[in-house]
């Protein structure tokens, strides 16, 4: 064996090593954290729904992954790329920014012209490193005044190779920090993506799900901890394997959450796990009975205790965006709503928020060319018919 062909299995059999699933974790929140809930709504609140979209003048080809968050004003800020196609060179971060919804809307928020943040030049500039795409972004607040951003970037290849980075912005999102690179390994610090929203922790720290794509699919709790305009990052396993991604964690009280997961294996039903100890922790994972086309979901706990989750509804494809409740306790599952359904159509990527006042803000793509954007009270929630799911 020549010293290119040795150099060349050494550094390979370096990859799979650090890339395959082990049961290690890294540091964790700090001890006694728990997970914040989210505000009780009004007792006698109105059933309230709306909706509208979030466009590109003139139009973009490909619309995906939005994520919305609360601005310390009462606004809304959402996230998203576009461009040519998925994973093209010319794809950028968008931003647009709203005021607080009206209470008697039934059309939606008005949002401002989207602007771009990123693309792979503005990027490579703030990482100083070569970037050859972006991809998706989340956007959050830490309930200290500050907006973050979390953004997939990628240096060679596809979402195997991704890495990802954060920005932070003082002003509801008007201006940003420069962007940092997350040490999250201590080799070639990639293959991690984001997609769903974080849990904040009394503690003042974030956790957020994250995932793994290289040799393998599986799920991982990003723990960060704002330092200025900086953040701290270590990471622990969720579960290991080869089909589980894009977490999407639900605390349910302090210590007790559960985390509903894509399913990219042959069952073609949603995964869910269980954490009692804060998210530092998950039982094995175990099918529920939601169906799951290989896609990403969305879900929240309500103030009743209800579990509302924004889905596919299909073991087929994305096809239609579906609405499902369950009660928090039991494994049942009631239909509640469908907000999309159209055969051979795409809407996809639900990412869904309760904000201060108690609305439920939901953002998805639709027919990959846009955003649509619903907003929505649990009296509009709770009061929709059922049908049971089998």
């Amino acid at each position: 064996m020549d010293d290119l062909t040795r150099r060349s299995v050494l550094a390979s059999a370096t990859a799979l090593l650090w890339c395959w699933p082990r049961p290690d974790r890294g540091p964790l929140p700090a001890t006694g954290a728990t997970f914040r809930l989210p505000a009780v709504p009004a007792a006698d609140e109105r059933p309230f729904f709306a909706s509208g979209f979030i466009d590109h003048d003139p139009p973009l080809a490909y619309v995906h992954c939005p994520s919305i968050c609360e601005r310390p004003d009462g606004g809304l800020a959402c996230t998203w790329y576009a461009g040519s196609e998925e994973s093209a060179r010319d794809v950028a971060i968008w931003l647009a920014e709203s005021g607080p919804i009206a209470a008697d809307s039934t059309t939606g928020i008005d949002w401002a012209a989207p602007r771009m943040l990123f693309d792979r030049g503005t990027a490579a500039d703030d990482l100083d490193r070569f970037v050859d795409k972006v991809g998706n972004p989340v956007i959050f607040a830490d309930g200290s005044g500050r907006l973050w951003l979390v953004y997939v970037t990628i240096a060679v290849g596809g979402w195997s190779g991704s890495s990802l980075n954060a920005c932070c912005s003082h002003d509801g999102g008007r201006t940003w920090s420069r962007s940092r690179r997350l040490s999250l390994s201590p080799l070639f610090n990639i293959s991690e993506l984001v997609r769903a929203a974080p849990a904040l922790l009394d503690s003042g720290e974030i956790g957020l799900p994250v995932y793994h794509e290289c040799i393998g699919k599986f799920p991982e709790m990003l723990w960060l901890r704002p330092e200025g305009d900086r953040l701290v990052a270590t990471k622990s396993r969720m579960a290991g394997g080869r089909s589980l991604l894009q977490p999407a964690v639900v605390p349910l009280s302090g210590t007790v959450a559960i985390a509903f997961l894509r399913n990219h294996g042959s069952s073609r039903r949603l995964v869910a796990q269980r954490s009692a100890d804060g998210g530092r922790s998950w039982s094995p994972p175990t099918p529920t009975r939601l169906a799951n086309p290989d896609a990403s979901v969305a879900a929240i706990r309500l103030s009743t205790g209800a579990i509302l989750v924004a889905l596919n509804h299909s073991d087929t494809g994305r096809e239609n965006l579906s609405l499902a409740l369950n009660d928090g306790v039991s494994d049942a599952w009631t239909l509640i709503a469908t907000l999309d359904n159209e055969p051979g159509q795409r809407f996809a990527y639900p990412y869904m928020v309760q904000d201060g006042r108690g609305l439920v803000h939901l953002v998805y793509t639709w027919k990959m060319k846009r955003v649509r954007h619903v907003a929505m009270n649990e009296a509009w929630i709770l009061g929709q018919p059922r049908e049971p799911l089998a």
